[in-house]
This record gives C-alpha cells, structure tokens and sequence, in this order.
C-alpha cells in the first residue's frame, strides 16, 4: 500500500449523518425575495456617510449597526427594518 493511500484507511466509515448532527443548528434555506424597493444615496465626502450612517443607526435602527463587516469601500447596502441576525450560536 502507499503512503498516500494509507492516510485514508479506516477514515471512510459508513456514518449515519442524524447521529451526527446531534446537536448542530437548524440550517434554514429558504429563498428570500428580491426587495421591491432599492434606493441609492451617493455622498460627496467620507464624512457625509459618516453623518448619513450614525443618524440612521440612530434614529431607524435602534442602534444597531446598519451595515456589517461584509461591505465593500464604496458600496454599501442594508435592509429596511434591519433584518435579524443569527445570533447566539454556541458551537462546542
């Protein structure tokens, strides 16, 4: 046998994926809709959106961040009330 192949004996047993998952989250896929309305804001200068991000943050999102860490430099985006995020997982 080679050494490449004895990396992988015994490792390629038959699992019952239910035993498994016993005690993973519930992994929800569902299709979410396009939004019916998109608008668009442009800002003449970094602090303009500085100004345009802390008063939404504020006053429509209850403090809340609007936008995570998944935006591009120049682009941003955020839903309308804010939608929730999976939050409270503990993985042990």
């Amino acid at each position: 046998m080679s050494g490449q192949q004895s990396l992988f004996v015994g490792s390629f047993e038959e699992n019952n994926w239910q035993d498994e998952w016993v005690g993973m989250p519930e992994y929800n896929n569902v299709w979410e809709p396009e939004p019916e309305i998109t608008a668009t804001f442009k800002f003449r200068t970094q602090e303009d959106f500085e100004q345009f991000k802390d008063f939404i943050q504020e006053h429509l999102y209850g403090g809340e961040k609007p936008f995570d860490g998944n935006q591009r430099k120049t682009v941003k985006s955020t839903w309308f009330p804010l939608r929730e995020k999976p939050r409270g997982y503990r993985y042990q």
